[in-house]
């Protein structure tokens, strides 16, 4: 019998990451000034896509994962909790990145104007 807790654990495990690394983003956001704008910025969004990518990858592991439990008669509950959390974790994902991320990267490139007008 094929067991298929591995496929699911990993599902879990990316549903998690893409969970955290948009909230370490958020964090990361109540820090910004004049000096760190624009390594912020860049932050936020390099985090961002690595949980959009974590997140996308989770949605597929746990969808297959889900997929083989219900074949072999496996028990799927960690592969729903991953596939669920996967989701989520990408559209918070994308919300840090369109909220936080690149109001981010406005303000830092309306300041390097500023200060090259200067």
């Amino acid at each position: 019998m094929v067991t298929t807790k591995k496929d699911q654990i990993t599902g879990l495990v990316f549903a998690i990451i893409s969970l955290a690394l948009p909230s370490i983003a958020a964090g990361m956001s109540n820090y910004v000034d004049e000096d760190t704008a624009t390594a912020l910025g860049i932050s936020v969004i390099g985090l961002c896509v690595g949980a959009l990518v974590c997140g996308i990858i989770g949605i597929a592991k746990s969808s297959k994962a889900k997929k083989l439990a219900t074949e072999a008669g496996e028990n799927k509950v960690i592969a729903i909790i991953g596939l669920v959390g996967s989701i989520l974790g990408t559209v918070y994902a994308a919300l840090i990145f369109f909220i936080i991320g690149l109001a981010i990267a406005c303000v830092a490139c309306a300041a390097a104007a500023v200060v090259a007008s200067m």
